[in-house]
């Protein structure tokens, strides 16, 4: 008997609680931040998409796979794709780019050339859009089963090559 006082004196707090207008109150107060806050969605803004086609070279020694992106001093990037496999010099490679804030989704395009062309394993690229900020590049060369993701500052005279796994 002595214990069911406090058990039952608990529970008539807990529901003279739950019927005060103070606690509806606080509950939709609560509901709207958490719908405000689901509903804000992503700060990155609108994707915007850019297509580049690529310019087709032999380097003077084979090169495992790897990007390499060198920026420019009128703030342009140049990215060089090497390791690209049996591509001869008829064919092309192009990249699809989707710019979402400061990440920037690649994917590679192959078409190969014709069979007995010369042999090419390096393709180059101007990348225009860039202004002088922080990017989070990911590279997806999927014929080829190739990914690397990397940052790059653009700052006229910046360097970075990453290989390709």
């Amino acid at each position: 008997m002595i214990m069911t006082i406090p058990v039952l004196t608990m529970s008539l707090v807990i529901l003279s609680i739950l019927q005060s207008v103070e606690f509806y109150v606080i509950a939709a107060v609560v509901a709207a931040a958490i719908v405000a806050f689901s509903a804000r969605g992503d700060k990155k803004g609108p994707a915007r998409q850019f297509l580049f086609p690529g310019v087709l070279t032999i380097s003077d020694s084979p090169r495992s796979p790897a990007i390499e992106l060198i920026c420019d001093e009128d703030g342009s990037v140049v990215l060089r794709r090497y390791g690209v496999e049996g591509m001869t010099l008829s064919g092309a490679v192009s990249i699809a780019v989707t710019v979402t804030g400061f990440d920037v989704k690649i994917k590679e395009r192959v078409v190969e050339g014709k069979p007995g062309d010369d042999m090419v394993d390096t393709a180059t690229f101007v990348l225009d859009f860039m202004g002088p900020e922080r990017y989070f590049i990911s590279y997806t060369a999927e014929d080829a089963g190739l990914f690397v993701a990397t940052t790059l500052h653009n700052r006229p005279g910046v360097r970075v090559t990453k290989p390709m796994q």
